[in-house]
């Protein structure tokens, strides 16, 4: 599994990247559980009709022991840099949902849970987008931006399929609205939030 660190406005994100044959499970069992899962979208921010709850089934996936070891990783890395004191700790996911996005819908800039703990997002589906923009630097259309201390700056992340990408509750980020070729077309990814217990943050 490859992964990456970046070090974005001073806060640790991670990206890994997850096996096509496992985004491939998650995308068919969500697509045949889809129909009965709830929605999610009365406790997120984002303006797109489609975020159901995906706590039901992303146990039964089988990138979900994948996604746990990035998750330790993540937690190790912090450790490494003293936020985080060492010894055993319990990751608890604290929702987990699937978003459905299609052409015209975003998320404004928005933090996670209270802003405590730890959140991702993981691309299993992109689409074709249209670059119409004149000018090549104001095409941001359908990526990931992890916004700066206090709103100032934005690191934007083009969006791959298989991209897993870890970071804190409290970092701000958003997604851009964008154009597809293809009517319809979904720019699917899926987010959770967890937390770690014990230990807590270093005081010291």
């Amino acid at each position: 599994m490859k992964k990456s660190q970046l070090m974005i406005f001073g806060k640790i994100v991670k990206k890994y990247k997850l096996p096509l044959k496992d985004i491939k499970d998650l995308n068919q069992k969500y697509e045949k559980a889809k129909d009965h899962l709830k929605s999610y979208g009365a406790r997120l921010a984002g303006r797109l009709n489609t975020e159901l709850d995906l706590m039901s089934i992303i146990e039964g996936t089988t990138i979900f022991k994948k996604i746990t070891e990035c998750m330790d990783d993540y937690i190790n890395t912090s450790i490494d840099y003293d936020l985080l004191v060492s010894g055993p700790h319990n990751l608890n996911i604290m929702g987990c949902w699937m978003n459905d996005m299609t052409e015209g819908e975003y998320n404004p800039p928005h933090t996670h849970h209270n802003g405590t703990g730890y959140s991702v997002v993981l691309f299993t589906k992109i689409p074709e987008f249209i670059n119409d923009a004149n000018d090549p630097h104001k095409f941001k259309d359908g990526m990931l931006g992890l916004v700066g201390i206090d709103g100032v700056g934005t690191q934007w992340l083009t969006p791959e399929v298989g991209d897993f990408y870890i970071f804190r509750a409290d970092h701000q980020h958003c997604v851009m609205p964008f154009k597809t070729k293809k009517p319809g077309a979904i720019r699917r990814s899926m987010s959770f939030n967890f937390e770690l217990t014990p230990p807590q943050k270093n005081t010291s």
